[in-house]
């Protein structure tokens, strides 16, 4: 039998090889009905799956392989690597520290070990993984770039600094090295270095898009605008983006007369409903304008200003004689900040309809009477997606908004999605009266924008339900890190986006409590004027 495997297992490799992925998984299965455990197998269908893409499944098999204890390093290595593109990450910790166990100073062991701790937020675990790897390695740079960035995320930041500083004394022409640097003292405020750093960067590699793009969202972070949209463009160049059109129709400013123009959604939704509204200026120079949105997006966006029609992320692109990405508006329109001079309403709800759909939330409040005012509806959002990059920063927890639900006012959850760590305490707001959880009802974004219409104010982090109080012109009141996303730039109330926007910043990074003050004074200021 250990023979007949042996040839197919040899015939599975031929197949693979020739990238049969069909035939080499029907081989191997005939292994696997016989012998449920053949590590050569289920490791052979780790490769079937991860070449599909699907790491889940292949986690399974590279996990199944690796059970026996006499599995040699480099398949407890692929094992661990399948985890963590998985997102199994407390397996592939397992993985590593029995690669360890049998070669203790396995670099990639040591630094894949620590990646996987910083996703389960095990920071100092994570970190003393990598300071193995430093005393082991102390003249590698990329070791003393990991530790650096690792060290930003635990807020340690001076050492982040040295450690980059470190890994650009052992390398002068560490690129990313000098970005990273120049994005700590950014979030410093140190503007300046961070610019200079930005620059030594761009002069070791023009090309290098890290560099240029975070140089672009730092000069529109101080609002320099022209020059920040103009390099922004480098976002499409740094691997981590790609709309799959050709650059050659992308539109650059010819005229549009009789045009037909392609604009299409690249980010998240809050980017979408912010930018939408620059769509009307192609059709006031003469377009055809059809918009591509994410799905969820479709239905709220129908009859957009300026769209002749709007289509969903599924559908096909259009026949088109220009292409545009949606934050790509700004520089091909080539506005400035003038042209962003706050406005009112560019997105609607319909009035009869949300006031139907949410007639238990927005309806007399029990124990109301008729000479008495309502109280003040207020939505509420306080984290937004976790696989944000910035989320860390722009979230807060729940326990943290606390004295905000102490107010004399009707507050609506608009969180869709709650963290594990806010849900008892959203019980027990709602249990208390304090708070209506109207999340499992907002399935799309516009049950959303129906709700919020029906609101007197919307009090949120940086998400996309603030961009769409924004947008429907509704007084919204956005809680801001330290160093926020360039679009809210720096040292200002309001919003050069949103004409009734506030702005409530952190005065201390990662402490949110003079933001929750602020709110807590300014919605006892707008209960007061209510009532008066």
């Amino acid at each position: 039998m250990t023979d007949a495997n042996d040839a197919l297992i040899a015939q599975a490799q031929q197949h693979f090889t020739a990238g049969r992925f069909d035939a080499t998984e029907q081989v191997l299965q005939s292994i696997l009905q016989t012998n449920p455990d053949h590590a050569g197998a289920l490791e052979a269908m780790s490769f079937v799956w991860s070449a599909r893409s699907d790491y889940v499944r292949a986690a399974e098999f590279a996990w199944r392989a690796a059970r026996p204890a006499e599995t040699p390093a480099d398949q407890l290595q692929h094992a661990a690597r399948i985890c963590q593109l998985a997102q199994r990450h407390a397996d592939a910790v397992a993985l590593y520290e029995r690669l360890l166990a049998l070669v203790p100073d396995h670099a990639a062991s040591l630094h894949g070990a620590a990646m996987s701790l910083v996703q389960l937020e095990q920071g100092e675990a994570a970190l003393e993984y990598l300071a193995r790897l430093t005393r082991r390695n102390p003249k590698a740079p990329e070791v003393h770039y990991n530790r650096g960035a690792l060290l930003g995320k635990l807020g340690r930041y001076d050492e982040e600094l040295d450690a980059y500083r470190r890994a650009i004394e052992l390398k002068p022409d560490f690129v990313a090295a000098w970005t990273n640097l120049g994005v700590a003292l950014r979030d410093l405020h140190r503007f300046d270095d961070a610019l200079r750093h930005f620059k030594k960067a761009v002069s070791i590699n023009p090309n290098d898009a890290g560099a240029r793009t975070n140089r672009a969202q730092t000069n529109l972070l101080l609002g320099e605008f022209e020059h920040g949209w103009r390099e922004y463009e480098w976002r499409w160049r740094d691997g981590t983006m790609s709309h799959g059109l050709p650059d050659a129709t992308q539109w650059k400013g010819q005229p549009l007369a009789g045009k037909t123009v392609f604009v299409h959604a690249e980010q998240g939704f809050g980017d979408t409903v912010q930018f939408v509204r620059f769509v009307d200026r192609l059709h006031m120079q003469g377009a055809h304008v059809i918009v591509q949105v994410q799905d969820e997006l479709v239905e709220l966006l129908q009859g957009v200003a300026g769209a002749a029609s709007v289509i969903g992320e599924a559908s096909p692109a259009p026949a088109f004689d220009y292409h545009l990405p949606m934050l790509s508006l700004p520089h091909a329109l080539a506005l400035r900040k003038a042209d962003f001079a706050p406005s009112g309403a560019y997105l609607h709800a319909d009035a009869a309809a949300a006031r139907a759909a949410w007639s238990d939330v927005i309806g007399a409040e029990e124990g109301d009477r008729a000479d008495q005012k309502r109280r003040l509806r207020v939505g509420v959002v306080w984290s937004g997606n976790t696989t944000h990059l910035n989320d860390r920063n722009r979230s807060m927890p729940l326990t943290e908004l606390l004295p905000l639900f102490d107010a004399d006012a009707r507050f609506v959850s608009l969180q869709k999605d709650v963290r594990e760590r806010d849900r008892a305490c959203v019980d027990d707001l709602v249990q208390r009266g304090r708070l209506i959880d109207a999340g499992p009802r907002l399935t799309t974004f516009s049950a959303t924008a129906a709700l919020i219409a029906q609101l007197d104010l919307v009090i949120a982090v940086d998400t996309a339900v603030a961009h769409l109080a924004g947008a429907l012109g509704k007084p919204v009141w956005i809680a801001l890190p330290f160093t926020p996303d360039w679009r809210w730039q720096m040292h200002r109330e309001d919003s050069p986006w949103y004409a009734n926007a506030r702005l409530f910043r952190q005065i201390h990074r990662n402490q949110w409590d003079e933001v929750v003050k602020a709110l807590c004074k300014a919605i006892d200021v707008e209960i007061l004027a209510q009532a008066t």
